[in-house]
């Protein structure tokens, strides 16, 4: 083979190489935007004659100060693993976040283990209730408080 069809070679698979990456980035800043302008859409803002005093619910209860801190941390975990999952990014990426990194031998393996089992899960993401009842109670069950 001759060096300019070698080169000539190298240099379609360079372009092609190129091209494929800056359409797979605007489709994924195409993808971003429309998910900040969902996000970001929140309904207007009623005004004091729009509300009705019968139909105003109760303040949302805040989550119980009763769990314990190392069962929030691994509610926190459980909650970046989602959102990775959501967000499409990979796990190794997600067992290298803070929260989970700069923890003692012990504490790291079953923040890692959280992770990747709420990474993992099949079918659609549990409401934020459900996930905190089930976190805690796995916390409980599974790991001792430090």
């Amino acid at each position: 083979m001759s060096v300019f069809l070698r080169w000539g070679i190298f240099g379609i698979l360079s372009v092609a190489a190129m091209v494929y990456a800056y359409n797979a980035s605007k489709s994924m800043a195409g993808r971003h935007v429309a998910q900040k302008a969902v996000a970001g859409s929140e309904p207007e803002p009623q005004t004091e004659h729009d509300r009705d005093p019968d139909r105003e619910s109760a303040p949302v209860p805040a989550p119980a100060s009763t769990t314990a801190p190392h069962c929030q941390s691994e509610l926190v975990v459980a909650q970046r693993a989602l959102e990775a999952r959501r967000d499409g990014e990979p796990i190794d990426r997600l067992l290298r976040i803070q929260e989970i990194a700069f923890q003692e031998p012990p504490r790291r393996q079953r923040l890692e283990k959280v992770a990747t089992h709420w990474y993992q899960l099949e079918g659609d993401e549990p409401v934020p209730e459900a996930l905190s009842i089930a976190v805690n109670s796995d916390c409980v069950r599974f790991s001792p408080a430090p």
